[in-house]
Order: structure tokens, then sequence, then C-alpha cells
């Protein structure tokens, strides 16, 4: 009996260890934002992490650019794709969120080859976030570096960067503005001289919606202040950010 006694005791000592372990097991997360761009099109974005036993989350995404003029506009093959990961940081007692990575761009959209190039531009990239009772702010900047630069090849370099800074007017509703600008760098022109092209500069107001588990939508629009290729003169940009 005495024996038993001990077999249950230890059979029941490691049943509750394998749950403690089980509750001590670190997060995976992921998410999708769907976004829409009057200029650029539909992107939809994935987004994840992996919680560490350090201060910070590793983070990774995959966005797919599915506008046919960022890669082969006849077939719509080609299309530009980025892949990346990064580092998470939560700050200031978890309301700012800092998570600085790097990409890598698949495709043809920053070159004039006939076909798709794995690995054709590396993208250092940093997105910021933080909220608290009164403040919902989020921006990200980019800049795509071309990869394949050769004497028989034209590149092109790319600047990113969008901003959304906003006060929470409930615990559901976020009113701001927003402000995106996105620029063709070092540029060859008629005279081999580098020159910078402003694809749009896009300032206007954004309404936030802050749904339950974590999802979210948000809608911007407003005027286009700069454009070197023709871009219109409004614009609008709609997301929504789905935990999976």
């Amino acid at each position: 009996m005495k024996k038993i006694i001990i077999l249950l005791i230890a059979v029941s000592f490691q049943y509750s260890t394998l749950q403690a372990q089980e509750e001590k097991k670190k997060k995976a997360n992921l998410a999708v934002k769907v976004i829409q761009n009057s200029q650029a099109g539909f992107s939809p974005l994935f987004v994840g992490s992996f919680e560490t036993n350090k201060n910070f989350d590793i983070t990774f995404y995959s966005m797919f650019w599915t506008n046919t003029a960022f890669g082969n506009v006849q077939s719509g093959s080609d299309q530009l794709l980025e892949t990346g990961i990064g580092l998470g940081f939560k700050l200031m007692g978890g309301n700012l969120f800092l998570n600085p990575g790097v990409g890598f761009g698949h495709g043809k959209f920053f070159s004039d080859v006939g076909g798709t190039l794995i690995g054709e531009a590396v993208i250092p990239n940093t997105f910021v976030a933080y909220h608290d009772a009164i403040f919902d702010i989020e921006a990200y900047i980019a800049y795509y570096k071309s990869l394949r630069d050769r004497d028989d090849i034209s590149t092109r370099d790319l600047f990113l960067f969008w901003a959304a800074p906003g006060i929470n007017v409930s615990d559901r509703v976020v009113l701001g503005g927003f402000f995106e600008e996105l620029a063709f760098m070092n540029l060859e022109d008629d005279n081999g001289t580098d020159e910078n092209i402003q694809v749009y500069r896009f300032l206007g107001g954004s309404v936030k919606l802050k749904l339950d588990n974590g999802l979210a939508f948000r809608f911007s629009a407003g005027a286009n202040l700069v454009s070197d290729v023709g871009a219109s003169d409004e614009f609008y940009k709609v997301s929504a950010f789905i935990p999976l």
C-alpha cells in the first residue's frame, strides 16, 4: 500500500510539473493587417512574434504588394514581396513598443530585369507604437535599398514613412492626423545625375476604431501635397488589424 501511495504522489507531482511548464510556455502570436491605399493599392501584411526570456520578442513579417505596377504589369507576375525579422521591445511599462527590423524585397520592383529576383533589395525598418489613456500613436519608417546594382541594370531605391498620431476620445474611438510619404531615391536622370522623385506626400485626418480581442479599424483621408509622377490630389487609406 505504501508503494502505491508513493507512486500516486509521484505521478501527481509529475502531472503538476508538466502543467506548470505548459503555463510558462512562451507565447507566439500572428496577425494580419489588410490595407488598401488609393495610390499603392491592396497589400495584406502578416506580422507575428515569439516571446523570449530576454527583454525583447522576436518578430517577423511578410507583406504582399498586389498592385500589378509593382512587378510585371502585363501578366501581374514578379510582384514585390517583403519578408523580414526584427526585435520587439516593450518599454515604459508596456506603453511603448519599439520594433526595429530588417527585411528583404523579392520580385522585380527595384530593377528592370526580365523576371523575379530573390533578395532584390534590403529593407531596414522600424515600427513604433505608443498607447496610454490619452494618446494613440503609430509610426513606421523604411528604406528599400537595391542589392542588384550593375552597369547593365537600371535600379532604384525607395523611402517610405508614415505616422498616425491620435487622441483617445473614448475607449473605442481615436481621432487624429495622418501623414505618409513615398519617394524613389537616387534615380539617374538623362544627365547621369542622381535625383529623388516624390511619388506622393499625404496629409490628412484619421479615425481609428478599437474593437474587442485586439481588432482595430482605421480610415484616413486628405490631400496629396506633392507628387512628381502625377498622383491624385486627394488620397484615402483604410486598414483592418486582425489578430489570429
